[in-house]
């Protein structure tokens, strides 16, 4: 089917073919040949109308799609019931401010999550999070998913989405998740892997890039006559984990020619017994000199103290109000002196408690006019 553009432009360049034609013709001031020009005129302006509206609606589409990284997702192949996700940044590089209105698939077989936030300041980036849902499709799927964004003005960005679903292939659970976990916790969790087709199908080898893993596989059971085989993965999260969210994808190695590895993902929270309630604080429109006090929560599982809190691109303009007693609970008081350079500015604050290595980090944002 021809797009809009090219009905258009081709109607155009006919209607301002007919045009010339009747105008030469037109040399004896004929009433009929006047009555079709006119209508020509006509015609033509609303096709010309018509080709900028559609021109527009290019250029708007053209500019959110510079906006949204990366251009294609493409989820390789993945296992039957596999909990598989791709990550889309949308990033606001306009002069104003833009909102994400949402994200709709072109079918049920891709899962977009809400933006991480769906108002976006000049510079500011959201996420979308994307999943396959493997369990209810299989093979092939190509589609794509639509974000709309309605402004600084309305624009729609079409993002393939293609993956292969193997069916010979299935996980039970889709994903090793260990939750929720304290800090020197650990953890175990296990993943049964099914086979059927080849009765000699093999498991080469687990792969994974993260050292607070450890991956053990057995093999639990084999039947040659129906070509099936079952494996157990058991994964293992290190006691020695540093808080953090945990996310890695472990590459299932087969001894299959064309598609030898297979994805399973990881996740999991190891928890702090230190936390910062104020992942941000923001000072608001200061002049030069002026001076603004804001405070930072910071919460522990035992008692401790805060030792420090640095600003290195901003030491002189923050003056700190500490606690020497041991609480769980600690508020931290800032006092901001606004520096002469004048813009908007966002810096790192970095928290030391005392007896440790580990630091915490939050932001401190605001304008000098």
């Amino acid at each position: 089917m021809l797009g809009p553009c090219y009905h258009v432009c081709g109607r155009r360049f006919w209607l301002w073919v007919g045009w010339n034609r009747l105008r030469k013709r037109n040399t004896e001031g004929n009433a009929e040949f006047n009555g079709c020009l006119i209508m020509l005129g006509k015609l033509l302006s609303v096709s010309l109308a018509i080709y900028s509206v559609v021109s527009v609606a290019h250029a708007q589409d053209s500019w959110a799609t510079q906006l949204v990284e990366p251009r294609k997702l493409d989820f390789g192949v993945i296992a039957t019931g596999s909990e598989s996700i791709k990550t889309l940044t949308i990033q606001n590089t306009t002069n104003a401010v833009l909102h994400i209105s949402g994200a709709s698939p072109g079918c049920q077989c891709v899962v977009p999550g809400a933006p991480s936030q769906s108002l976006l300041q000049p510079g500011e980036k959201a996420t979308i999070e994307v999943r396959m849902n493997t369990r209810s499709f299989k093979q092939q799927r190509d589609t794509y998913l639509t974000i709309t964004i309605d402004a600084p003005q309305y624009a729609t960005v079409k993002v393939p989405v293609t993956a292969y679903i193997r069916t010979d292939v299935v996980f039970s659970p889709g994903k090793i998740d260990f939750g929720s976990r304290e800090v020197g916790a650990g953890g175990e969790v296990t993943c049964r892997i099914a086979y059927a087709g080849r009765a000699d199908w093999k498991i080469l080898d687990v792969k994974y890039t993260n050292r607070a893993l450890k991956a053990v596989l057995n093999e639990i059971a084999r039947n040659p006559g129906l070509g099936t085989v079952d494996f157990e993965l058991t994964m293992t999260l290190s006691p020695e984990a540093p808080p953090g969210r945990i996310r890695e994808i472990v590459t299932i190695v087969t001894d299959d020619a064309s598609s030898p590895n297979v994805p399973l993902m990881v996740e999991g929270i190891v928890k702090s017994d230190i936390t910062l309630a104020n992942s941000s604080v923001g000072v608001g429109a200061l002049k030069p000199g002026e001076v603004k006090t804001v405070q930072v929560v910071v919460q522990g599982t035992k008692p401790f103290v805060v030792e420090d809190v640095d600003c290195p691109k901003m030491q002189d303009c923050f003056k700190v109000e500490l606690d020497s007693e041991e609480k769980k609970l600690q508020i931290v008081r800032l006092q901001f002196t606004a520096p002469d350079a004048r813009g908007k500015f966002a810096e790192e604050m970095i928290v030391k408690i005392k007896g440790r290595q580990d630091t915490y980090r939050f932001t401190v944002s605001g304008e000098i006019r």
